[in-house]
């Protein structure tokens, strides 16, 4: 398996979030038109970003293939497809799409905020910053990625409230954990491994 492989998943998922993006706001302007919306392929730009993240995350450990750059990419098309769908789905999703509630796009704007000033603090000082995926994160980006799917086919607003209120339940513990290996890599340097 050529060691390029990986990466070039994350970047194939990268740019596929303009490409959900671009068809969301052609749904939304159908229903503000009064046609119905076909979400077909919106779900399966979702599916293809949920199944690549998990496809790109296999080859790199099966292969031996993980690095540090893989690791940031990975972590860089999450957030991006995360802020970009919640924030659509916070702000333009009447008519056509169940509204997400504001307090869960407030959560990851604080969580990403903090994490990207606390990279580039770590990165600063010691120019290299490890990014490890823990358990918590990959649990509350599913939980996140299941209620963004559950909101773009319009599912029932008290199933999309109940999922949101259980991914920020995962992500405040997992940010707390995060900022905490960011403050240790900023005060004693990165442990490569």
């Amino acid at each position: 398996m050529p060691p390029w492989v990986p990466n070039a998943i994350s970047f194939i998922r990268i740019g596929l979030v303009p490409v959900w993006l671009v068809l969301a706001i052609r749904a939304r302007a159908d229903a503000m038109a009064g046609l119905a919306i076909d979400r077909t392929v919106l779900l399966v730009v979702l599916v293809s970003l949920g199944l690549s993240d998990v496809i790109d995350g296999t080859i790199a450990r099966h292969f031996k293939l993980t690095s540090n750059l893989g690791a940031t990419l990975d972590a860089v098309a999450d957030k991006l497809a995360q802020v970009v769908s919640v924030t659509f789905l916070v702000f333009f999703s009447s008519p056509g799409f169940t509204p997400l509630p504001l307090w869960l796009w407030l959560t990851l704007v604080l969580r990403d905020g903090a994490l990207a000033v606390g990279w580039v603090l770590v990165y600063r000082k010691h120019r290299v910053v490890v990014v490890e995926h823990k358990w918590h994160g990959k649990a509350s980006s599913l939980v996140l990625f299941a209620v963004i799917v559950m909101a773009t086919a319009a599912l029932p607003e008290l199933a999309v409230l109940v999922g949101s209120a259980l991914s920020v339940l995962l992500i405040i513990p997992g940010s707390v954990a995060y900022v905490r290996e960011g403050l240790r890599q900023l005060a004693q340097g990165p442990t490569v491994t």
